[in-house]
This record gives C-alpha cells, structure tokens and sequence, in this order.
C-alpha cells in the first residue's frame, strides 16, 4: 500500500521546507542567468565611446537638470563662489533596449560608468577642474526603452564677478555653465525645465536665493558650433550684520562728532574726544575695506560714504584745534598789551603818589613836633609804608625781569602780587555770546552737511 504525500510531510517535517527552499534556489539561479544574459547582450563588445544613436547623422539629445542643494560661500574679495549641485542627465539609448518578457521581468539594470556612453561636458567657469565629472563613481540607471539616466553630484567653485556698488544692500548674479566637448551635429544639450531644482535647496544664513534660470546659447570657434547651457542664479545679501555692526557705528560716530564744540574750551578733551571718533571711523573703514574685492570699478559706495565721513570727522578735528589756539592768541595778546599798557602806569602812579603822601606827612609832623597827637598821616592819606614797599619791590622785580628778557609769568611770587595790585579782569558777555555763537554755527554745518550726504548716498 503506497504512502499518502500528506503522510510523507507528516513523517518528515523538514521536507516541505526543503522543498520550497530548493525551488526558490532554483527561480533566483534562474533570474541571475537571465540577468547576467541580459548584461551580456547589453554591454559585451560595445564600445563606451560610441554614439547611442542608430542613426549617426543625428545628434544625441541629452537633457540636463540641474539640482540645488546648498550654497557653502560666496567670496567677494576673490570673486568666486561655491555650491553643491547634483546633475540629471537623461537621453535615448537607442541600441541598448530590450524586451522585459525575455528576462524575467527585467525592467531596469545599473551599469557602471566604463560600461555606457555618457556625455562629455565640461563647467567653463570652474576655478579648478574642468571635467568635474571624469572621476565621478555614480553609476548609470538604463530603462529597457534605452531612457538612460545619469546622477553625479560634486562641489562646484565657479568664478563670479561681483559688484559690490552698493554693499551691503546688493545683488549678486552668478553662473554655471555647461560647455559640451563634442560638436553640436553629434550632441545639442538641452534644460529639462526651465529654472534650476530648489526642491532640496538648503537656506543660507548670509544670502537669499531670489530666482534661477536657464538658457541655451550654443557657442561657435572654428566654424564648428558646441551646444552650451548656462544656469544663471540671483542671489541678495541679507545685510542684518553688516547693517548693525558696520554701518550704524559709523553713522553714530559721525554724528558724535560735531559734539565736540559743545565741550568747554578750558576742558582740554576736545582735540582728544574728536581724535578718538576719528580713529573709530578709520578703524571700521579697514574693516570694510578687508572684506571687499581690490578693484577700483566699481568702487562700493559704502566705502566712498565712509571715507567722507572719516573727512567730515576730520574737519571736525580741525576746527577744534584751531578754535583752541584762536582763544588761546587772543587771551595771551590781550595780556600782553594789558602788561605793555597799564602795568607800568599803575605802578608809576602808585609811587608817585606815595612820595607825595610821605612828603606831606613829614611837613605836618615837623610843624606839629610839640603836641602830643598820634595821627598818622599816612594812614589819614590811605597809604602806609608797608604797602609802599611792597609795591616798589614788585616794580624793581618787574623791571629787572623785563631788563633781563624773562616773562612775569615765571616769577608766580611776582605774578600774585602784580594781580593783588591790578584789578580783576571780568569777562565780557558779548565774548562769550560770541564764542558761544561760533561753536553753534559750526555745529549746525557739521550736521547739515553730514546730513546732506547722507540723504545723497541713500538716493543714489
């Protein structure tokens, strides 16, 4: 009596495992065979650098897709910036398709970069490597309909031309250019869509992509013509930094500046004060000046708007210095004559009228030598001999500094005597009015003026 299959299972558990095992063995040897045919008859005996296109007098037509990942940096003063981009090349292979019903199912294989023709494109403007893709390892994707897909993506450091007019309020335009190498009656690039691919775009802290584009400008040298591809992208500076860690400290320093006429004259801290903003100024110029491109066309107008106010803070510095020394002129001259003029005439009156009080004096107590009085003449006269003497010692010191070409100024035992005897100086309200009236003028140009530039730059 034969054995039930189900009794066979039943006895030996392992069998139905073994079984299935054997047969998924076999279907996967099977797909590999049927795979490892289809890279065959797909890659044997097929040269990579020859055209996939059946008809030769045709050119290949390879679509390019530019995907925008991140911007690293823009570098002003070296004129050149950096991204990182994948590129999508898609086109027909023509002698490279198959059926999928005669490989299993076989819709798509992945061959490696020796295995397929691929286009030979170069970026013009790279600062470093042309051919940025010679070495790429991102292997191929072929449809069984000949759509061939390519997917390399690298760092480009392209060349830009900045103009930074109006830094740190600009705009910057900079391009990728795709040049192929071979002549446009085999190969004519063409833009998949028409912008660049921001869908994987990461944000930049410092710039602000605001639109992309691409054109198509074919390219003549020699009377052979090469399809080229140009992507353009606008980028514009956030200035939030710049604005609050350059411009306003400059804006505020020259508005301190005129301040200084507002300080008294006798302080000695206006030379200092405005010296001090000028060096600010000059300090933050040179700061500005490092991050800027070295070249005089076009010249940042940030840079010509704080080079006039480190001049409008250095007039400042000016007027100060000279103010100083005028007040200064005018206090020593008007001593001198005081000392050349009534100096002398005071002295000389002083004295003389001393002798003649001492005279008078000596007659009236000759004549009256009998009585016993006690009035003191001198004192009746308002002069005493004390102050006699006190007032020709200090008319000999002064003749003998003045015979000796020394100033009074040197003697201060001298000079407090000479200002007990002269009469105090008092300061005339209209000089003052007028100093007063002089400092405000010039405060008053300063701001206009800072405030008549400023007005200009802002509208140009």
């Amino acid at each position: 009596m034969t054995k039930q299959p189900q009794q066979v299972f039943t006895k030996f558990p392992f069998t139905r495992t073994l079984i299935t095992l054997i047969a998924f063995i076999i279907g996967v040897y099977g797909d590999f065979n049927r795979t490892k045919e289809l890279y065959s008859n797909l890659f044997s005996h097929r040269n990579n650098q020859i055209h996939p296109s059946l008809n030769t007098s045709v050119p290949t037509e390879v679509y390019v897709q530019l995907h925008f990942i991140s911007l690293r940096e823009i570098v002003e003063r070296e004129q050149y910036f950096v991204i990182n981009a994948c590129v999508q090349f898609t086109w027909k292979d023509e002698i490279r398709s198959w059926d999928p019903s005669q490989y299993d199912g076989v819709h798509m294989v992945y061959p490696e970069l020796t295995d397929m023709w691929r286009p030979r494109v170069i970026v013009t403007n790279s600062i470093g490597k042309r051919d940025l893709f010679e070495e790429d390892t991102a292997p191929f994707s072929l449809s069984w309909d000949g759509s061939a897909r390519w997917l390399p993506g690298t760092v480009f450091s392209l060349s830009c031309t900045m103009d930074m007019t109006y830094f740190p309020f600009d705009q910057q335009t900079c391009e990728l250019t795709f040049l192929s190498q071979e002549y446009i009656t085999d190969i004519n690039l063409f833009p998949a869509t028409p912008t660049v691919d921001t869908l994987r775009y990461i944000r930049n802290g410092e710039w602000h992509l605001e639109s992309t584009s691409v054109t198509s400008r074919p390219v003549s040298e020699k009377k052979f013509e090469f399809s080229r591809l140009i992507y353009t992208f606008n980028f514009r500076r956030r200035p939030g930094f710049y604005l609050f860690n350059v411009l306003m400290p400059v804006v505020l320093m020259s508005l301190l500046s005129p301040l200084v006429f507002l300080l008294p004259e006798d302080s000695g801290e206006r030379v200092s004060y405005a010296v001090t903003l000028l060096l600010s100024l000059a300090v933050f110029m040179g700061f500005v000046a490092s991050l800027l491109p070295q070249t005089s066309e076009p010249l940042s107008l940030c840079i010509v708007y704080m080079f006039v106010m480190l001049i409008h803070s250095g007039l400042c510095v000016v007027c100060s210095v000279v103010l100083i020394r005028w007040e200064k002129y005018k206090r020593d001259r008007k001593h001198t004559l005081c000392e050349k003029q009534g100096l002398h005439k005071e002295l000389h009156k002083d004295v003389r009228q001393n002798d003649n009080h001492s005279q008078h004096s000596q007659v009236i107590s000759q004549g009256n030598s009998d009585s016993n009085s006690s009035v003191d003449v001198n004192k009746f006269s308002g002069v005493n001999e004390s102050n006699l003497s006190k007032q020709e010692n200090v008319f000999r010191q002064i003749d003998h500094d003045r015979h000796g070409n020394t100033t009074m100024r040197r003697h201060s035992q001298g000079n407090k005597k000479i200002n007990n005897i002269l009469p105090r100086e008092e300061k005339s309200p209209r000089l003052f009015e007028c100093r007063f009236s002089a400092n405000i003028v010039l405060l008053l140009c300063f701001y206009f003026s800072w405030f008549a530039t400023s007005v200009y730059f802002y509208l140009y």
